[in-house]
């Protein structure tokens, strides 16, 4: 009996040893199992300022554990849901993106207004879009307006040959901006950044 009696832990410990082994080979083939199971985000391949817009070639794909961490980030299959959008904050690279961190219409900023404009084909760069810059200016050189740079918030064809733009003007020439429009005599001439010469 009193073998029996020491042999039974020594079985208890040698079925507890069995145990753990078998549980450990579980948990990692779990881990491997969700480490192979990966799904492709998207990330910020360059900085994007604040109400610039974001283009393809600032994203980049990057593959991350499918696990809760993925909701709300910008998957593969939806990628170019920002591409063409405005930045909503400033896109530091690596950072992954997620819904809210771009919008449809660009913001203003500080010291902007609103102004919306028809323009004629010739009065503004043929390519000229939304979220470029320019400088509107008078057609008449005898209009005491000074030249000032804006920024395209929107640009939309319309079928009588004319382009319907929202721009982002300072407070300060909004009114004289306005007026020009309404007057025809609004043109919009190259690229703010460079101070013209085609956009």
């Amino acid at each position: 009996m009193k073998a029996n009696i020491g042999m039974r832990p020594r079985t208890q410990w040698l079925a507890l040893g069995g145990a753990l082994i078998v549980l450990a080979g579980v948990l990692v083939a779990w881990a491997l199992s969700r480490a192979a199971d990966r799904v492709q985000v998207v990330q910020v391949a360059v900085d994007v300022p604040a109400g610039d817009v974001i283009a393809a070639e600032d994203l980049v794909l990057v593959a991350v554990a499918h696990d809760s961490s993925v909701v709300g980030l910008l998957t593969a299959a939806d990628a170019q849901n920002a591409v063409g959008k405005v930045a909503a904050i400033d896109l530091k690279v690596g950072v992954l993106m997620q819904s809210g961190m771009w919008r449809t219409t660009p913001v203003l900023v500080t010291g902007e207004q609103r102004v919306g404009v028809v323009l004629k084909a010739g009065r503004f760069p043929d390519d000229l879009a939304r979220g470029d810059t320019a400088v509107a200016a008078a057609m008449d050189v005898a209009d005491p307006f000074e030249p000032i740079a804006i920024r395209v918030l929107d640009a939309v064809a319309t079928p009588d040959g004319t382009t319907m733009l929202t721009l982002a003007v300072p407070k300060v020439a909004s009114v004289a901006v306005a007026r020009l429009g309404a007057a025809e005599q609004l043109v919009l001439v190259g690229d703010a950044a460079t101070g013209g010469g085609g956009s």
